[in-house]
């Protein structure tokens, strides 16, 4: 059987993308991303709004714990990685964005960013969270 060829086909098997800040982020590894009208990665605008995934924790900030606008940083868009909470969360919740670039448990209209796989108890803590990009809570 012949190897199977994708002619004309952009294929990335890849969790991970490499893009561009819109503005400066503190603490930025574990906070959430999405596209901003510019197609920069920004905090969410609001919360519940549809993110992209999750900023990866080797990402560089200065000594203030900034990352500056304009850098490039490395983005989880699928699979399971680290994300900061905004409160409590429970395994199995469905995970959202908030506009401080956290995650919090959906609510009613809410985008879908992920499912929460671990549990936490305060905001600031880190969930393992199943990023699935699965539309809105009903």
């Amino acid at each position: 059987m012949a190897d199977k060829q994708y002619l004309n086909a952009f294929i990335n098997n890849s969790a991970t993308i490499r893009d561009v800040l819109a503005t400066d982020v503190t603490d930025a590894p574990h906070k959430v991303v999405a596209y901003n009208a510019d197609g920069k990665l920004a905090l969410p605008a609001v919360d519940g709004d549809p993110a992209i995934g999750v900023i990866l924790s080797d990402t560089p900030a200065s000594d203030s714990g900034v990352t500056k606008a304009n850098t490039e940083v490395d983005i989880l868009i699928r699979c399971i990685g680290l994300a900061e909470t905004e409160a409590e969360v429970k395994k199995g919740d469905f995970l959202t964005a908030t506009a401080k670039g956290t995650v919090k448990k959906a609510a009613t209209g809410d985008y879908i960013l992920g499912i929460a796989m671990t549990e936490t108890t305060t905001a600031g803590e880190l969930v393992q969270i199943q990023i699935t990009n699965s539309g809105y809570e009903k």
